[in-house]
C-alpha cells in the first residue's frame, strides 16, 4: 500500500510539473529572468518595475515594465526567451495612480541598486523559478512583491527594499 501511495505521489507531481511554466523554466534552454532584465537595464532608460513570466501560444516570454521619472513615461517591453527579440513595445504617460509604483522604483534609485540586483537578494536561496515580480510601496514601506514557482506550485513573497528582509506580515502561501 505504502508503495502505491508513493507512485501515485510521483506520477501526480510528474503530471503537474508537465504542465505550464516550471518544465520551461527548470530545461535551462532560456536566459534566467534576472540576465534578460539586466540587459534590458543597460539597454534602456528607467527603472524595471514589475515582471511577469508568461506561457503564450506555447511560448515563454518575459514581460517588463519600466519607469522613465524623467520622462515621466512608462513602457513595457515584450520579449521571446528563445531568442531574446523583442515582440512588443508600449509606452505611456505616467498618471496619478502610478505614485506607489514610482515611490518604490524611487527607493531603489536612491540606493542606488537596480531591480535586478534586488531580485538576485531576494531569489538567492528561493530553490524555485521567479514568475513575477512587482515594486510598490504602501504605508510608507517600498517592498516588492513576487512569485517563486515551484514544483508543487507558487509561493507568494513581499520583501522590504529598505531593509532587504522579507516581510512576515505580507508573507502568504
Amino acid at each position: 500500500m505504502a508503495r502505491w501511495l508513493v507512485g501515485l505521489l510521483l506520477v501526480s507531481g510528474s503530471a503537474f510539473a508537465g504542465q505550464g511554466l516550471y518544465p520551461l523554466m527548470s530545461t535551462g534552454d532560456y536566459p534566467s529572468p534576472i540576465e534578460m532584465m539586466q540587459k534590458l537595464e543597460q539597454l534602456h532608460p528607467g527603472v524595471i518595475s514589475e515582471f511577469e513570466a508568461e506561457l503564450k501560444n506555447g511560448e515563454l516570454v518575459y514581460e517588463f515594465k519600466v519607469i522613465d521619472p524623467e520622462a515621466k513615461t512608462k513602457i513595457e517591453y515584450e520579449y521571446r526567451t528563445l531568442d531574446g527579440s523583442l515582440k512588443e513595445r508600449e509606452v505611456e504617460r505616467l498618471k496619478n495612480g502610478d505614485n506607489d509604483e514610482l515611490a518604490g522604483i524611487m527607493m531603489l534609485k536612491e540606493n542606488g541598486i537596480t531591480f535586478s540586483e534586488m531580485l538576485t537578494i531576494v531569489c538567492k536561496d528561493s530553490g524555485g523559478h521567479l514568475v513575477k515580480a512587482e515594486v510598490d510601496n504602501d504605508l510608507g514601506i517600498s517592498y516588492i512583491e513576487l512569485e517563486i514557482l515551484e514544483v508543487d506550485g507558487k509561493r507568494k513573497l513581499a520583501f522590504d527594499m529598505e531593509n532587504k528582509q522579507l516581510l512576515p506580515l505580507l508573507k502568504w502561501d
